[in-house]
């Protein structure tokens, strides 16, 4: 059993003077400043803010006292606490609860004691405000009211400074949720200006991240990103794009699609909140994105080679044709033939015939640009597009394929064969022609080159 009284809820109230985190805590000058005007207007030696604790008394702020605890079994503050009225002791000598008390009876010499108990809110009692004297004496109404006033104030600032503190532990803890989002997250007012954002996004947007502190605008972040190269798909288009970019973010009708410098996707999504700004979540969709042009390229491509299947051939053409005629730019087209090459799969397998058409592909593209289009359009059958290129530089180019294809011979598992190929050679540039019209052309001029004994090729100008 405690040596001294305790409130009716003591451990919620311990449990309350935990939370204000004020035991055992440091001199502020706020508490300090209450302490030295109660002391100089009531005139009293000893002026103090307590706090009580489980065992003890934590002096919070101490006017006239160099100790700064003392035990809660012999304070006059553990009695102070027991209600929510002013407990003044006139006189600690006529007063059976005290006059035995070491620090009335002893060097002390405590007469005097009047003690404001400090009631928060929800009703706990965490301390006193309270003044000692070694005279009895009697506080006039005016000093018990500027003791319940004064008293009032501490508990004010207390519950502010609990307020500010959960106010910091609430965004502590959403700082913490919002990082532990695996993707870049970002909040913006109504203003459209940043509230909050995590670091995964500040990893995101590399070349604005010191921008993105609160309150700097989004067209600020997205313009300055594009100053600094954020942004892949703006560089030579930037007003277009931010305007674009602008644009979307109002409606936030879809998501959005951006490349970073560092090669990795992004998609944007964007909604509206309650109160007319935003959330943005950042995803990474790079594997997507390399999923799709894998899938893409099997899909275009042919499985053997490598080099583009007819189809894709056939949607590039159209294309190059098309910017051809706009443009005025020549744009020659190639179909080549592997010459006897049946008699290869018939001698050596179709195994051997796979190699040769692997290494073929190999070689001729050493010779060609890299924008320069390579199609396996048939068994043994090419197709070649050399856009901007003139009628000696075509010429120039077929004739390399020429010698590439017959430099040396191709080594089989079963021997080695060395291998020709024949060539029809036009240029695209009539306007109405469709593809397969120019493909057929070419067809016409390569078999003339075999009928004129293969291993060369034939330039058919109209």
């Amino acid at each position: 059993m405690a040596a001294f009284p305790l409130p009716e809820i003591e451990q919620a109230r311990l449990e309350a003077l935990q939370l204000s985190n004020m035991m055992d805590s440091a001199p502020e000058e706020t508490f300090d400043r209450i302490a030295r005007i109660v002391s100089r207007t009531l005139t009293t030696p000893v002026a103090l803010v307590t706090f009580v604790g489980q065992e003890r008394i934590w002096f919070k702020s101490r006017i006239g006292l160099d100790v700064s605890e003392t035990s809660r079994e012999h304070s006059f503050c553990a009695e102070a606490i027991l209600t929510d009225e002013i407990l003044e002791v006139e006189d600690a000598l006529k007063d059976e609860r005290f006059r035995e008390n070491p620090f009335v009876a002893g060097g002390s010499n405590i007469r005097f004691y009047a003690g404001a108990p400090l009631v928060l809110s929800s009703g706990h009692r965490l301390g006193t405000l309270c003044v000692v004297d070694r005279v009895p004496r009697r506080l006039s109404d005016d000093e018990r009211q500027l003791l319940i006033d004064l008293a009032a104030t501490i508990v004010e600032l207390l519950e502010l400074q609990s307020a500010a503190k959960k106010a910091i532990d609430a965004e502590n803890r959403l700082l913490d949720a919002v990082n532990a989002i695996p993707d870049g997250f970002a909040l913006y007012d109504k203003n459209d200006r940043l509230v909050i954002c995590n670091e995964h996004y500040t990893r995101i947007y590399d070349k604005t991240a010191d921008l993105l502190v609160p309150g700097v605008r989004f067209e600020e972040i997205i313009r300055r990103g594009v100053e600094r190269g954020q942004y892949l798909d703006a560089i030579g288009n930037e007003e277009a794009w931010i305007a674009e970019r602008m644009e979307r973010h109002r409606k936030l009708d879809q998501p959005v699609e951006q490349r970073l410098p560092s090669g990795r996707w992004i998609r944007v999504e964007e909604r509206r909140t309650r109160e007319g700004g935003y959330v943005g979540v950042r995803v990474d969709i790079t594997e997507l994105k390399n999923q799709q042009a894998e899938l893409s390229r099997l899909a275009w491509t042919d499985s053997l080679t490598g080099a583009l299947n007819r189809r894709r051939f056939i949607e590039l053409a159209e294309q190059e044709m098309h910017r051809s005629i706009r443009s005025g730019r020549p744009l020659a087209l190639i179909m080549m033939d592997i010459d006897h090459f049946k008699a290869i799969n018939d001698v050596y397998g179709h195994a051997a015939g796979d190699m040769v058409l692997i290494e073929m592909v190999r070689r001729w593209k050493e010779e060609l640009r890299d924008y320069d289009i390579l199609a396996r359009v048939g068994g043994e059958e090419f197709a070649i597009l050399l856009p901007d290129c003139d009628t000696s530089g075509a010429t120039l180019v077929m004739q390399r394929l020429l010698e590439k294809t017959s430099v040396r011979s191709v080594k089989l598992e079963v021997g080695e064969v060395l291998l020709t190929v024949s060539g029809g050679l036009v240029f695209c540039d009539r306007k109405d022609e469709s593809v397969e019209s120019a493909i057929d052309r070419a067809d016409r001029a390569l078999y003339q080159a075999k009928q004129e004994g293969r291993n060369r090729f034939v330039f058919r100008a109209a």
